[in-house]
C-alpha cells in the first residue's frame, strides 16, 4: 500500500497531440480516489502512466517517496481490473490461485488466500465452477479477487462496471467500496460516471481536458465546484447555471435580485457580469403566491417525476431553472413562485469560469 504522487505530468501523442498537462496531485495511501472526466479528458492516459503501461513525455511517477517512472508495471506491483472482465480457461479456484502460483507461494498459502478473498466476494460456492460460466457480474468478480490475492500496492479500477447489469452493478459497487474499508488498501477508480464517484469515493480528482480542475471530497465538490464546468458535470440535474450582473451592491438575474453588499468588494475586482449557479435542490417552489421582489413568478413547463421526488423545469423572470421538490399538486403549464435559498448560491467569473464565492 503506498501513497501514489504525480509531479507535473505531461503527456503528447504523436501528431502533437496533448493528453496530459501538467498534472501535480497525491493519492494518499490508504484512500479510494476517483479520477473523474468526460471521454477525451485524459484520465485513461493518466492511469496508465500511474499504472506503468505509458511513460510520460514529462514529469515523475512516485510510489510513496521511489521514483518509479521507469519501472514496469510488473516492478510497481500494480493491480488492474478492466472493463470488460478478463478470465482465464480455467476454474474459479484456478483464476484467483494463478498469480500465487506464479510467484512459487506453497500450496497451503495458495489454499489460505484463495479462501479468504473468495470469501470477501462471496465466490466460495463457485470455486469449483469454469469461470467463463458465470454472468458478467461473476466474472467481474474473479477478476476483482484474482487483483486482490496478490496483495498489491494499489489498485486501479477502469470502468470496472460499465459492462454488467444494472442488478449485478449495485452488489458489486457495494461489495468492492466494502472491500476496501476492510483491507484499506489505495485504489484509484476511473470512471466517466459521476453517481459511481460520489458514492464509492474518498476524494474525487475531476479532469477535463488533460487537467485536474478540483481533487476534494464528493461533498466539497458537490458543494463548492470550483468551476462552471465541475458544477455542470456533477450532479443530477446539473447545477443550474444563469448570467447575471452586479449593480449597486445587488447581484441581478432576470428578475432575481439578491442583496450582496457584503461581498460587493470582492465581485467588483472580476467585473460586474457572472454566472451565478445554485443547485436544483436549492430552490424553494410553491403553488401559494408570495411577496417579491425575493420571490418570482415562474411557468412549469416540464415535472418529471424522480419516484418520491419532482423535477420542474422552470421558465420565467427571463431565465430558465430546474428546481427539484417534494411531490406537489401541479400541472404542466400552471404558475409557481420561486425563491434561491441565499446560502447556497454560487458565483462564477463570467470570464474564466472559476469560482469566486
Amino acid at each position: 500500500m503506498v501513497a501514489i504522487k504525480l509531479e507535473n505530468i505531461r503527456h503528447v501523442y504523436p501528431g502533437n497531440v496533448e493528453a496530459v498537462r501538467g498534472v501535480t496531485i497525491t493519492f494518499e495511501d490508504k484512500t479510494f480516489s476517483a479520477l473523474l472526466g468526460p471521454s477525451g479528458c485524459g484520465k485513461t492516459t493518466l492511469m496508465k502512466i500511474i499504472a506503468g503501461l505509458l511513460k510520460p513525455t514529462a514529469g515523475r511517477v512516485y510510489f510513496d517517496n521511489e521514483d518509479v517512472t521507469d519501472l514496469s508495471p510488473q516492478e510497481r506491483n500494480i493491480a488492474m481490473v478492466f472493463q470488460f472482465p478478463v478470465v482465464y480457461d480455467m476454474s474459479v479456484y484456478d483464476n484467483l490461485a494463478f498469480p500465487l502460483i506464479v510467484r512459487k507461494l506453497p500450496k497451503d498459502e495458495v489454499r489460505r488466500k484463495v479462501n479468504e478473498v473468495a470469501e470477501l466476494l462471496e465466490l466460495k460456492d463457485k470455486l469449483h465452477l469454469h469461470a467463463s460460466a458465470l454472468d458478467a457480474g461473476g466474472r467481474q468478480r474473479v477478476a476483482i479477487g484474482r487483483a486482490l490475492v496478490r496483495s498489491p500496492n494499489a489498485f486501479i479500477l477502469d470502468e470496472p462496471f460499465t459492462n454488467i447489469d444494472p442488478a449485478s452493478r449495485l452488489v458489486l459497487r457495494a461489495k468492492i467500496k466494502e472491500i476496501q474499508k476492510e483491507l484499506k488498501q489505495t485504489m484509484i477508480f476511473v470512471t466517466h460516471d459521476q453517481a459511481e464517484a460520489l458514492t464509492l469515493s474518498d476524494w474525487i480528482a475531476v479532469m477535463n481536458e488533460g487537467r485536474i480542475l478540483q481533487y476534494d471530497t464528493p461533498e466539497t465538490i458537490y458543494d463548492n465546484p470550483a468551476n462552471t464546468f465541475v458544477a455542470y458535470f456533477i450532479g443530477i440535474p446539473a447545477m443550474n447555471l444563469v448570467d447575471c450582473s452586479l449593480e449597486d451592491g445587488k447581484l441581478i438575474s432576470g428578475e432575481f435580485v439578491h442583496d450582496v453588499s457584503n461581498v460587493a468588494e470582492i465581485l467588483r475586482a472580476h467585473g460586474t457580469e457572472f454566472i451565478l449557479g445554485i443547485r436544483a435542490e436549492h430552490l424553494e417552489v410553491s403553488t401559494e403566491e408570495r411577496p417579491k421582489p425575493e420571490w418570482v413568478r415562474m411557468k412549469c413547463s416540464m415535472i418529471e417525476s424522480l419516484g418520491a421526488l419532482y423535477l420542474l423545469h422552470l421558465e420565467g423572470g427571463g431565465i430558465y431553472l430546474k428546481a427539484k421538490t417534494k411531490r406537489m399538486k401541479i400541472s404542466e403549464g400552471n404558475y409557481v413562485w420561486v425563491r434561491m435559498k441565499k446560502e447556497k448560491i454560487r458565483v462564477f467569473d463570467k470570464k474564466t469560469g472559476e469560482r469566486i464565492i
